[in-house]
This record gives C-alpha cells, structure tokens and sequence, in this order.
C-alpha cells in the first residue's frame, strides 16, 4: 500500500527558504566581534564599554547595507528591494547591550571578572538567536508583501 501526499492548497503559504550556512556564519561572527569587544572592555567602567558596543553596532550594518547597495549601483545591477527594519533593529540591539550591562552588573557581585561570562552569554545569543529571528524577519516581510 503506498502513501499519497494530499494535494497543496493553493492558498496555503509557501514554505520558508531554508537558512543558508553564510547567514549563520554572520551571525556567528556578530557574535564573536560582540563578545571580543565586550572582553576588551573589562578593565573599563561597564557603562563604557557598553556605550562603545551600542554605537558599534547601531552604525556598523547601516554602513555595510550603505556600502553594499553603492556597489550594486557602481555594476549596474538592480537594487535588491531590501530594506532595513531600522526601528525594530535599534530597539532590539538596545535592548541586547542593555541586557549584557545588566549581566554584567549581576554577575559583578559573584564573579571576578564578569566580562568574560557576559560576553559568552552575548556571544551565544547572538548566534543561536539571530538566525532564527532572521527567519522571522523575513517571514514578517514576506507576508507584509502580500
């Protein structure tokens, strides 16, 4: 006896693309330049070093998108369409740099060095859920588009 897939409904949505390796290895990266800054700030005041991340990481992807669609004007290619999410990308990262500081103080009265651990966690963070907010990013997108 063999197994007959139902037929697809037409008004059903298609199926999200699947997450390329490239995408996660940004996110990955991300990460671990977060995390390394965090490090490196350590030996500062917490709300320095937080202060320094937050502004890199407000104008950092700004810039690359900047850059990245001044490229594809300079080969005549199209514009990908793709625009940044900039209110919901500045109130997460806010919200990502406010969460470390607030490790960063919690953990200040166990730890020796409170830096360390805050920037694993951020790391981690940063590369576990970035992908899976990407998906739902473009996901949101996507049906917007409808």
């Amino acid at each position: 006896m063999t197994r007959t897939e139902p037929a697809p409904d037409s008004t059903s949505a298609a199926p999200p693309p699947p997450l390329t390796r490239p995408v996660r290895a940004v996110y990955a990266l991300a990460g671990l330049v977060m995390g390394v800054m965090w490090i490196r700030g350590g030996d500062e005041p917490a709300w320095e070093h937080a202060l320094r991340v937050l502004v890199l990481v407000l104008v950092a992807p700004p810039v690359v998108h900047l850059v990245r669609r001044l490229r594809q004007r300079r080969r005549g290619e199209a514009p990908s369409g793709r625009q940044l999410p900039v209110a919901r990308l500045t109130v997460a990262k806010v919200l990502l740099v406010g969460a470390g500081l607030g490790c960063d103080w919690l953990l200040g009265h166990w730890l020796a060095e409170p830096s360390r651990a805050t920037a694993v966690g951020l790391c981690a963070l940063i590369a576990a859920g970035g992908p899976k907010l990407h998906i739902r990013a473009a996901n949101s997108r996507r049906t917007a588009g409808r």
